[in-house]
């Protein structure tokens, strides 16, 4: 049966995509990190930019926040696996104690639980486009920042990420993996099983990823300035992204969940999955480019 295989639907296996792992290696390099102690990651995930700033930051402790649980669960275990003590719950809200540690929190970026001028540095890696109330955001991250601390976060999504032929590749992805879920549909049907339903409205992440406006490079720019951060370095990175990478993607339950919102999550995901190397096909292209904005700024005194 066309949709009989299931996928892991974590952001795990995207985390370790050799492209991605490239993206974020090179971002976290541009960050200077020789004087920190404290840094904090917003939108965590499973901690994979986390562990390259406290790489690049080997005397620093990181506190991690993220809305999903599932995320926080799987950069506990990350962490742990990689010898650092890892603190959940209420402990994690207090000081960093002696020696390395991770403490993580699941919360949202936009209220931190955290008391003023408490972190070196703030991070955000691929995820600010999420986040629809971006004064609120920065204001936040000004508050929990030292004066003179770093702000530094990526984006794949701003105004300007997608050439033209990788914008009519993800528009051609949609299209297979919408037939490719017609085609399971059409075998349950053909089987007296059940019709697939498609229900509309439910998705959260579908209205934050696609009705929040992307921001061009200089209106970061002129956002941050007006906020109380001087932008230091900015960068736009070619990436670029094979089959294997966009089925990585694609395989993600929050990626899924906003291209192919109403449909059963884990059908989503396989869809996307194993079509992303039919789009490609289709344009008669090996790889697509999908620009990252790179951005460190400092907060003023």
């Amino acid at each position: 049966m066309v949709g009989s295989a299931s996928v892991d639907t974590t952001y795990r296996r995207f985390s370790h995509d050799p492209a991605y792992v490239e993206a974020n290696t090179a971002f976290v390099q541009r960050v200077p990190l020789g004087h920190v102690k404290e840094i904090l990651d917003l939108c965590g995930g499973s901690g994979a930019v986390g562990q390259l700033m406290l790489a690049g930051a080997p005397e620093s402790s990181l506190h991690a926040i993220d809305l999903d649980p599932v995320q926080i669960g799987l950069a506990a275990e990350n962490y742990a696996a990689l010898g650092f003590e890892v603190r959940l719950g209420e402990a994690a809200l207090g000081p960093s104690g002696p020696g390395r540690t991770v403490s993580l929190i699941v919360g949202s970026a936009t209220e931190l639980p955290f008391a003023d001028a408490t972190f070196d540095c703030v991070m955000i890696a691929n995820a600010i486009h999420l986040i629809g109330d971006k004064e609120a955001l920065i204001s936040g991250i000004a508050r929990v920042l030292k004066p003179g601390g770093l702000f530094a976060f990526s984006s794949g999504f701003y105004a300007g990420c997608w050439p033209p032929v990788t914008q009519q590749v993800y528009y051609d992805w949609l299209k297979e993996a919408t037939a490719w879920i017609g085609n399971v549909n059409a075998e349950r049907v053909a089987n007296g099983e059940a019709p697939i339903k498609r229900v509309r409205g439910k998705s959260q992440l579908a209205p934050v990823a696609y009705q929040n406006r992307w921001l061009t490079p200089d209106e970061w720019r002129e956002l941050l300035g007006a906020m109380g951060f001087d932008v230091q370095d900015l960068n736009e990175r070619p990436v670029m992204f094979d089959h294997h990478s966009l089925a990585s993607v694609g395989a993600y339950s929050g990626l899924a969940e906003a291209q192919l919102s109403g449909y059963p999550v884990e059908l989503a995901s396989q869809a996307l999955a194993n079509t992303a190397a039919l789009a490609l096909s289709g344009a008669d292209v090996t790889s697509v480019q999908h620009n990252w904005l790179e951005v460190c700024a400092v907060r003023r005194a």
